[in-house]
């Protein structure tokens, strides 16, 4: 990997370079110096040669950046002063990168040496390809799967293929899904120069589901690649289960569904979008009947208070509704552009996953 890259200190600043890469990786971290040595060192290690990799900084309080700059020189630091989450942390770093290709990393995974490598052979293979999926494993346990791409329910839930299933061989053929998880894909740029970034609304969360639906809604395919193994330790900069997770996937799914569903599937799948809330409620009522040894106990949501969790719920309805003008507006905006809505349509699961 060429060494001479420049740090930027605060963006937006424009940064020069001489030779230009073809991928473009970007790290995003918030207070996770814990898992940067593990990640960065997998990235300086990748067979794919002709990479940048950028660090977006979120402002961390940990000494995240004087690590980087220490023990990671040749890596372009993008700092901000504050957290701004997801979509906007990574938006910055794809308008300061140069590469053809962007890869997206979260800070808490460790990328197997072919990974880029894996990625770049399949994404060359079609020009319709807009992005690619990768196999990602349980950090701490690398039998266990944690995604093979996404999918998306008729009920606005959205989840990572094969999520916690042994790795038996069942998700090892390459394939076109619906979307890739964002902790650790592949984008083409002139997909995204065309569709857009990230949704800077959206903050947490269900961002990489809104880029899938208008990377179909543009003619655009996912494919997911197998051999593409990242390890990822889930949810460690968020925790699983926790308001604050809650909240942003609640509200961001109903972004989702007001942007892109069919207006019928949207109209049907009302009721049952609000019932759908009242399985928080359901969760702790078990926990007052079932028996100690019940696994359902064992749900992390139970490390956090009741009151907290319907706070979190509450506010999220609360908060995506102050935006559903905005969403509708978006919604028409791509009807007027030519989008028909109902090539989602087979990318939609029919039926309820709740967990």
């Amino acid at each position: 990997m060429k060494k001479a890259y420049t740090i930027i200190l605060l963006f937006p600043l424009y940064v020069v370079m001489t030779n230009v890469p073809t991928v473009s990786i970007i790290v995003l971290n918030w207070n996770g110096k814990q898992y940067l040595e593990t990640c960065l060192s997998s990235l300086l290690k990748q067979k794919y040669p002709d990479i940048e990799i950028i660090f977006v900084d979120n402002g961390s309080t940990d000494g995240s950046v004087e690590f980087v700059r220490e023990k990671f020189p040749s890596l372009t630091v993008i700092i901000h002063k504050k957290n701004l989450g997801f979509a906007q942390g990574v938006n910055s770093g794809i308008i300061a990168s140069h590469g053809k290709y962007i890869a997206t990393i979260n800070n808490d995974a460790e990328a197997d040496s072919e990974w880029i490598s894996s990625l770049m052979h399949v994404m060359g293979s079609d020009a319709r390809i807009g992005s690619c999926a990768s196999k990602m494993l349980r950090f701490y346990n690398r039998e266990i799967i944690d995604s093979a791409g996404i999918v998306v329910y008729q009920n606005g839930n959205a989840f990572d293929r094969g999520a916690q299933e042994f790795d038996i061989g069942q998700y090892d053929l390459q394939q076109e899904i619906f979307g890739a998880c964002a902790g650790a894909a592949l984008y083409r740029r002139l997909m995204l120069d065309e569709i857009g970034l990230f949704d800077d609304n959206y903050f947490a969360y269900f961002e990489d589901v809104d880029l899938a639906f208008r990377m179909h809604l543009f003619g655009w395919k996912c494919i997911y690649v197998p051999d593409a193994i990242v390890y990822h330790i889930h949810s460690a900069t968020s925790q699983q289960a926790s308001p604050f997770k809650i909240f942003y996937i609640e509200r961001n799914k109903l972004w989702n569904m007001w942007k892109y569903f069919p207006l019928n599937m949207m109209i049907t799948q009302f009721p049952f979008t609000n019932i759908h809330y009242f399985r928080y409620i359901t969760k702790f009522l078990n926990k007052l009947i079932v028996k100690k040894d019940n696994k359902e106990i064992k749900n992390p949501i139970f490390n956090y208070s009741f009151l907290s969790i319907v706070s979190a719920i509450i506010h999220a309805k609360l908060s995506a509704y102050k935006k559903l003008h905005h969403m509708v507006k978006q919604r028409k905006k791509l009807i007027s552009k030519g989008a028909d809505l109902s090539v989602l349509d087979p990318w939609i699961l029919k039926g309820y996953k709740r967990e």
